[in-house]
């Protein structure tokens, strides 16, 4: 009889070990990864719950039930943080928080500094100006020299009031966000009968979690090639683009000579402005830019 209790006292003592080897080597793996959300994320304490061998594996109704209970932590294509993993006989909790690599250049009301600038038409009318000696013509030729500047004055106030308006919008999201993600948000990968082993592995959580959760290896595999030997490297077919300055102002032509084809186009109106949010990621930043009427007001930046 003590031999036996003593034999399940032994069992169940190598079964917590095991898990707390595995949860620390989890741990190690995931814990600071930066990843990003494929759908949005409740902010509920007792976070999302996903049963990996069952169909289906989450339930969607109270996932919807919790996002309108408990708002919305962590918004669908937000660059997000695994904060830790954890490990029980019968589950293993996955934890995520916003980035701490996202940083944004924002202001509360952002100016349009390309707005303030004279175009090539004033430009050259100024020079005609001082140059013409017949004063009829000159007096004619101011007149349209200030309503050129009075039309680039009325245009620059549009865009004022366009980004004073995405301003707002964006401080209440911000704010919606900063109260939400004061819960933590995870994932429960629950197993009734117990966590098995196969289940102590990354490829597994990355595996089950694919879903919800983008696990982009880019910066693993740039990490892998920068220890490899030099002559075994991929060599770049193209060399990289000529830098520019990242900075309010710019195009679209200008954004796409610097990061490429924008991987997503978000359009939207905002009185009788045409606005768009368009996302760029390359080498490892992916920058969220909003163009108003093609111009760059605003932008964040965050690393992958």
């Amino acid at each position: 009889m003590w031999q036996r209790v003593a034999l399940f006292a032994l069992a169940i003592a190598a079964t917590v070990s095991a898990h707390g080897q595995s949860e620390a080597a989890l741990r190690e793996y995931f814990q600071g990864m930066n990843v990003t959300a494929k759908a949005d994320l409740p902010a509920a304490k007792a976070g999302v719950d996903i049963y990996p061998d069952a169909a289906p594996a989450i339930n969607n109704a109270q996932v919807g039930k919790q996002v309108r209970k408990f708002g919305v932590a962590i918004r669908r294509d937000d660059s997000i943080t695994i904060k830790d993993v954890r490990v029980t006989a019968r589950s293993i909790e996955v934890e995520f928080g916003p980035s701490e690599l996202r940083t944004a250049n924002s202001d509360t009301a952002p100016t349009v500094s390309v707005a303030t600038a004279a175009s090539q038409s004033e430009k050259k009318l100024a020079q005609d100006i001082d140059r013409e000696t017949d004063p009829a013509r000159r007096e004619k030729m101011q007149e349209e020299l200030n309503e050129l500047i009075l039309r680039r004055a009325r245009e620059e106030a549009r865009l004022k009031a366009a980004v004073v308006q995405l301003a707002a919008a964006r401080a209440k999201e911000d704010s919606d966000r900063q109260r939400a993600t004061s819960n933590a948000t995870r994932f429960n990968l629950l197993f009734p009968s117990g966590v098995p082993s196969r289940a102590l592995s990354p490829d597994y959580l990355i595996a089950a979690l694919t879903p919800w959760i983008d696990f982009d290896r880019e910066a693993s595999i740039s990490a892998i090639q920068d220890s490899m030997p030099a002559a075994t490297r991929q060599v770049p077919d193209q060399e990289p683009p000529p830098s520019i300055e990242l900075r309010k102002g710019l195009t679209e032509a200008e954004l796409r000579r610097m990061f490429g084809d924008p991987i997503k186009r978000e359009p939207r109106t905002v009185g009788d402005l045409h606005v768009e949010l368009l996302t760029f990621k390359e080498n490892g930043t992916i920058v969220e830019a909003t163009m108003v009427e093609g111009v760059l007001v605003r932008f964040t930046e965050s690393s992958y």
